[in-house]
């Protein structure tokens, strides 16, 4: 009678969505304010110097990248199998690790910098040496400040993560015009406002960091947490090699540019080409921001049809959204230009400009797919594929290509290189994870989806009373059908009926709109795994005590929670998860979490 649809689950992705769009929109928006202030402020050499550090930033951001990725990910796993405790552990261990790695780099700044700056250009190691010195000094801050976003995604809380990026953004761009114009600091201004902006942003989270209500707990009783570590850099080990190869490819790059490309005109070229991908991560980033926030929670649940309808939509919001803005670049690429600065009354100058930019925009499609990839499969626990995707972009390919087509073809040659590198990978990733998920059994199709060997009964229902019964029944005689015996079978059913009549009767303020609960019963071995989603008011079953002359009546509830095995409860991706276990062919009161 009843069929699982992904209406709740549409309502929460889109929730998450749009606080994960803004949340890139502006740090993207940042950066390209970044470059445009710099160029405009201080000078076409400046924007080119803070585009061959690049690299450095890279790698100095890789451990708050990396930790942040890989613990979004772990915790969000830990979550979907309910266990917070370990939760909070890796959450915790992520923040000590990451913040230690980050002090080590800022007390290396005074040593190394100068060397670094030396790596490039020598008409601009000034600027170089000026950004790069300050960006290490100011690490821990921007360490912190992405790992707490990343984790108070993963809490419940996108819309104060989203803040927090958006108000630091904010205060980045209004100091740089404040270190530069009104203190005169130069790119040394330029480079300390984004620690600045974070610095500041951190008085917008000291009411979540003071709540008794949020789920993750920061603890210093992180010994014994090198596994949960360990698991944080594996899931995040593609991301991670991705930004350390990334880095050392772009200094590679960047040095060859710098020693063949003599042209000062095409330097500068090289330099708006190069920043390019911020206007895609404008939109697209935020797209792909989601994958560690969600996937991850609904792999570690078993959920396998809420993570289909997810990531689909995450795969087909993130190439169209891209197509537009490639389209939209292509038609007026003289105006990005305009945009850093750079104009000029040559038609020549700018038709080559244009056609630079064009070119380069073949490859942000399939780059856009390739970030997908190295999301994605990590937070599946498939690492393999990733890495294929990260070692053909960030070695195999684009070395080679870049080395021969820079030297024969110059400036020309590099963007055909970047074009040719992101095609041919997605092409030979696909290629691979179609053979890895049928030889290895690792799953279905390009995005290796799992079967799992047991009976599952998967549905959703609106908020309607007369469902608790309808579904009590379904739910018993699906038992009975897969060998539960009669007690535990009426058992379960009533289960189903007493939380849902719960949820329906005193879950929503608004009454008379529509709703949706998510119900799935498992059985896996001898047990009996009941799960009920839904995105109504928080309610923890196994705390609430009842009180004299209180609007909830939980009798049912109090009694389910007696004669079962075991209820958990957790608020998970703002949506109330309450997991009902009992034995197959008994049950016994075991203890509620």
């Amino acid at each position: 009678m009843f069929e699982r649809n992904s209406k709740l689950i549409n309502k929460k992705f889109y929730q998450y969505l749009i606080p994960s769009i803004l949340t890139i929109f502006a740090m993207s928006i940042a950066s390209l304010l970044d470059g445009i202030i710099v160029g405009n402020l201080l000078g076409n050499d400046a924007l080119s110097a803070s585009s061959l550090v690049l690299p450095i930033l890279y790698i100095v951001q890789t451990p708050g990248m990396a930790l942040g990725v890989g613990g979004a990910i772990v915790v969000g796993i830990l979550l979907g199998k309910r266990d917070v405790k370990k939760a909070n552990k890796a959450f915790s261990a992520c923040i000590v690790y990451g913040t230690l790695i980050s002090i080590i780099f800022a007390v290396l700044a005074p040593f190394v910098s100068m060397p670094l700056a030396k790596l490039f250009s020598s008409h601009l190691v000034d600027y170089s040496y000026q950004y790069i010195f300050i960006y290490l000094v100011t690490d821990p801050i921007i360490t912190v400040a992405m790992l707490m976003a990343s984790f108070i995604m993963v809490d419940n809380n996108p819309r104060l993560s989203s803040f927090f990026n958006i108000f630091s953004m904010a205060i980045k761009i209004a100091s740089m015009f404040l270190f530069i114009l009104v203190f005169n600091m130069g790119m040394y201004g330029a480079a300390l406002s984004t620690a600045f902006g974070y610095l500041v942003g951190f008085v917008v989270l000291i009411g979540y960091i003071k709540s008794n209500k949020r789920m993750l707990k920061f603890t210093l009783k992180i010994k014994g947490t090198f596994g949960d570590l360990k698991d944080a850099l594996k899931a995040s080990s593609a991301t991670a090699i991705n930004m350390i190869l990334t880095a050392i490819q772009m200094c590679i790059i960047n040095i060859i540019v710098s020693n063949v490309i003599t042209d000062p005109f095409d330097i500068v070229i090289f330099g708006l080409v190069a920043n390019v991908v911020f206007v895609f991560d404008l939109f697209a980033g935020g797209i792909i921001g989601l994958i560690p926030t969600i996937c991850g929670i609904f792999y570690g649940e078993k959920d396998t049809f809420s993570l289909k309808s997810v990531v689909r939509k995450i795969y087909i919001l993130n190439v169209v959204v891209t197509a537009i803005l490639t389209l939209l670049v292509f038609a007026i690429p003289n105006v990005y230009s305009a945009m850093f600065g750079f104009t000029t009354d040559s038609k020549e100058e700018m038709d080559r400009i244009a056609m630079m930019i064009r070119i380069y925009l073949i490859s942000f499609i399939p780059y856009e797919i390739n970030k997908f990839s190295i999301n994605y499969y990590p937070s599946v626990e498939k690492n393999v594929p990733s890495y294929v995707t990260v070692f053909l972009r960030e070695l195999i390919l684009v070395l080679p290509l870049n080395i021969i087509l820079i030297y024969t073809n110059g400036l020309l040659g590099y963007v055909i290189a970047q074009a040719a590198t992101e095609l041919l990978t997605v092409i030979i990733t696909y290629i691979f994870v179609l053979l890895y998920g049928k030889i290895k059994n690792k799953g279905e199709g390009i995005f290796l989806f799992e079967k799992y060997d047991y009976a599952s009964y998967d549905i959703s229902i609106d908020n309607n009373i007369d469902n608790a019964a309808l579904i009590s029944k379904e739910i018993t005689d699906f038992a009975l059908q897969n060998g539960a015996s009669n007690r535990s079978a009426q058992l379960i059913g009533l289960a189903s009926e007493e939380f849902v009549s719960n949820i329906i009767t005193y879950g929503y303020n608004k009454k008379h709109t529509q709703n949706y609960i998510d119900v799935n019963l498992k059985i896996i071995d001898d047990n009996m795994l009941l799960r009920i989603r839904d995105d109504g008011m928080p309610f923890d079953p196994t705390k609430y005590e009842a009180e004299e002359g209180i609007e909830y009546n939980t009798s049912g509830i109090n009694l389910i929670n007696k004669l079962t095995n075991k209820v958990s409860y957790m608020r998970v991706l703002s949506l109330n998860n309450t997991v009902i276990e009992m034995d197959m062919k008994g049950a016994a009161a075991n203890g509620n979490s």
